[in-house]
């Protein structure tokens, strides 16, 4: 059934999502500077908005911010893009803090190994104080932001999470250094406990083969975490198989973006719930997802599409109708939902409703300005309709 659902739904329609024009990445990324009181000196940043941030004025978005950003803006900012143009998470702002001192900005306590560490305290202080504010007043956002980190950006990244969990709603630290500074982070871990996190969100994760002590230590902060059960923290630690302390970024910040937005299989549990309980049981299953993950509940317009067709397939009509309800009340305008809906119906010869679906379709792709080639395959595919039709008849 679910070779045939994919099958059919490749060549009645189903477009993977456009690519935003390449040519215009450099019109969505600005280089900005503040004027740091808390630093004393100018800080550069680098901004990069949505694809949709011009085309979409009255939508805000989430804040996704990041450290070492002269290495690691644009493997994360593509890696976002990426799987924002799947669905599978939200366009993020993304916002990048360079580092030019990175011992001094990052680590919060001197480490004589390191020369120049210690300054990670007011770092942080000018990171939630000044460039969090300026985000906040310069761009349409959400309210929703995520601190990512890597090395020494992973130990920024724990130390914003362990003093001021608030800051954040969620955080990625990947190859944490949780070692340095005579592991000044496992102090902090017992002041942490008693703070609440309801909330938060924590991804760690570290290479098998990273070197020295952090794969070691990062299983006992892992362990002392755990220990300590910070109040409403959903946390995870991870160690990846045949991954180093730099391969595991483009990995680690994929595993992360999983389990913050979990993805995985919503297809699957979708169809089941249909299966199960019917259209009630669909409008359940959606309606669990986002009373327990609130802001992380992202639902997967492609795999869920595919859900209702696969239902009205099995003959599950009034199911299959629930999941492109509850599609198109969260995607309005979302072209191909509705023309997988028109599939879905012709598949059960509603020639009818099928069609009308398909008009509609057309006339909202036309609205919106979606690819000519598409609507030209949803011209065709209506003249095939109409053909079926006459010939059922």
């Amino acid at each position: 059934m679910m070779l045939r659902a994919v099958i059919l739904v490749a060549v009645f329609g189903l477009a993977m999502p456009a690519w935003a024009d390449p040519a215009g990445l450099t019109q969505r990324r600005t280089d900005l500077e503040i004027e740091s009181d808390r630093l004393g000196e100018t800080r550069r940043l680098i901004v990069q908005v949505p694809s949709s941030y011009a085309a979409e004025p009255g939508r805000t978005y989430p804040v996704f911010v990041l450290t070492d950003a002269i290495w690691q803006f644009d493997l994360v900012a593509a890696t976002l893009d990426y799987h924002a143009r799947w669905g599978r998470i939200p366009e993020h702002l993304v916002v990048g803090l360079y580092n030019p001192e990175r011992n001094l900005d990052l680590v919060p306590a001197a480490d004589a190994g390191y020369p120049g560490t210690g300054g990670g305290d007011a770092y942080l202080a000018h990171v939630t104080a000044e460039v969090l504010p300026l985000i906040e007043a310069r761009y349409r956002t959400n309210g929703v932001e995520l601190l990512f980190g890597h090395s020494f950006g992973g130990v920024m990244t724990l130390n914003q999470l362990l003093t001021a969990p608030e800051a954040f709603d969620a955080y990625i630290a990947l190859g944490a250094s949780t070692w340095v500074a005579e592991r000044i982070l496992f102090d902090r871990l017992d002041e942490a406990a008693m703070t609440p996190m309801a909330g938060r969100v924590l991804y760690m994760g570290v290479g098998e083969t990273d070197g020295g002590a952090t794969v070691p230590d990062g299983e006992r902060f892992a362990a002392e975490l755990e220990a300590r059960d910070p109040t409403g923290l959903d946390w995870t630690f991870e160690i990846r198989p045949g991954e180093n302390h730099f391969t595991n970024v483009p990995e680690g910040l994929h595993r992360a973006l999983g389990f913050i937005y979990p993805f995985a299989d919503q297809q699957g549990a979708v169809v089941e719930a249909g299966r199960r309980g019917g259209p009630a049981g669909v409008r359940a299953w959606f309606d669990d997802r986002e009373t327990a993950l609130g802001w992380r509940f992202v639902p997967q317009a492609m795999e869920l599409g595919l859900a209702g067709f696969q239902l009205a397939l099995a003959g599950e009509e009034a199911a299959s109708h629930a999941v492109f309800d509850a599609l198109e009340a969260r995607y309005p305008d979302n072209v191909e939902v509705v023309a997988v809906r028109a599939n879905a119906l012709a598949q059960t010869q509603r020639y009818e409703d099928a069609l009308a679906a398909l008009d509609r379709a057309i006339a909202l792709g036309e609205a919106e300005g979606h690819p000519p080639s598409r609507l030209a395959a949803f011209r065709a595919y209506r003249a095939r309709l109409v053909a079926r039709r006459a010939a059922d008849r």
